[in-house]
């Protein structure tokens, strides 16, 4: 019987803060098949504050640019892209557009792709998926949605990140929230970011309020151990889940005693038993199954019998 509340904290939504800075794509490192450029010398392709490119993610001079069945070829059969499915979705539902997440998580997918191929296959693959999904009007819509992210992603952000510097993390946050806005619409912002956001404003807000941090994913819940204050265990967790998630545990708590009291005293009994010689195999069993059904819960049984082995 588990009885611990697992809670995670919002430090990721900080992160999201730091992407703003630059993104790392990895780029198949060697020369091209067809005379398409070749990633950068360390492997990896970097989009810069800005939207500069670097040598990995440009088009060789001159290149034709890719047909969108050469692209499927080069990342789906060649490329990282092989055995996977995109993720995410096209956010159309009866013939209409409309704003949600699942569209950026498309988009997310098909850009893990650069360093492969250049933003402008990606473009062009996108447009094409688009497009046999779900015809040329939505298409072109999809499409503009992808143009106004890619700008977004490629912005000169003003305000520079220092994940060690608090001070600096309301000026990011404010910049990036506004200018998403500005370049995606109100809907479409609000569809793409509205969690990251959301997440990061409660984990600076709890950080601000001088409260003791969550516990990082898997650290235990405080526990009553043996001769511990049970008002300071109480108190504890109060400032780390509140209340209301403190008495659960405290509920948690008297229950995870009285099994172990139930079980303990179970574990005698079929000591007991095991040491009654006036009685056959068969009755010590018989008077410890009606022991399990007199003590436990119907429930309980099948646990109780794997734990003292009966």
């Amino acid at each position: 019987m588990d009885m611990r509340l697992k809670l995670t904290a919002g430090v990721v939504a900080v992160a999201a803060l730091a992407a703003a800075a630059f993104s790392l794509r990895p780029a198949a490192p060697g020369a091209d098949p067809d005379g398409r450029p070749a990633s950068s010398s360390d492997g990896w392709a970097m989009i810069k504050p800005g939207g500069q490119v670097e040598e990995g993610a440009r088009p060789a001079p001159g290149a034709a640019a890719m047909t969108p069945e050469q692209v499927r070829q080069r990342l789906f059969r060649q490329g990282s892209f092989a055995g996977t499915e995109p993720s995410g979705d096209w956010c159309v539902a009866q013939g209409k557009l409309s704003a949600c997440a699942a569209l950026r998580h498309r988009f997310e997918y098909y850009i893990l792709g650069l360093g492969e191929v250049t933003v402008d296959d990606l473009r062009v693959l996108v447009l094409d998926e688009a497009n046999r999904a779900h015809g040329h009007a939505l298409a072109q819509q999809i499409i503009a949605v992808w143009d106004k992210y890619w700008q977004l992603r490629g912005h000169a952000w003003r305000n520079r990140f220092d994940q060690s510097d608090r001070r600096t993390w309301l000026p990011v946050f404010e910049e990036q929230r506004m200018v998403r806005r500005q370049i995606l619409g109100t809907d479409w912002a609000h569809a793409f970011y509205a969690d990251d956001e959301a997440k990061f404003q409660a984990h600076y807000a709890q950080l601000e309020s001088g409260l003791p941090p969550p516990p990082d994913p898997g650290e235990p819940v405080p526990q009553m151990a043996p001769g511990k204050d049970p008002a300071a265990v109480h108190a504890e967790r109060v400032a780390r889940y509140g209340e209301a998630a403190a008495t659960r545990l405290a509920k948690a708590d008297d229950e995870w005693a009285d099994w172990q009291r139930r079980l303990a005293a179970a574990r005698q009994e079929w000591q007991r038993l095991q040491g009654a010689s006036h009685l056959s195999d068969t009755q010590r069993r018989q008077d410890m199954a009606d022991y399990v059904s007199a003590h436990f819960k119907p429930d309980e049984h099948l646990r109780v019998q794997a734990l003292l082995k009966l």
